[in-house]
């Protein structure tokens, strides 16, 4: 079957959650993360992906991966309670 269909902009924010879950700050240097696209919104022009498009991506992003590592944090905690 198909695969959902999603925005550019929406993909900006979920290229990022995979960026940065794959990063190790422990390891890995620290980036600043630059996307480029090609879409309706850039006229079809392959252009960069505007900063603010990408800052709001980022912080969505942690966002999404500190709430998820919170819910991963709280399910240890109740299987050690049983």
């Amino acid at each position: 079957g198909e695969g959902e269909l999603i925005t550019c902009a929406e993909g900006v924010k979920q290229l990022a959650k995979i960026i940065y879950t794959l990063h190790d700050e422990a390891k890995d240097k620290p980036f600043e993360l630059e996307m480029s696209w090609l879409c309706e919104g850039s006229g079809w022009k392959h252009v960069g992906v505007p900063k603010g498009v990408i800052a709001e991506a980022t912080a969505w992003a942690k966002k999404e991966i500190e709430e998820a590592e919170g819910e991963e944090s709280e399910e240890d905690d109740d299987e050690m309670e049983e």
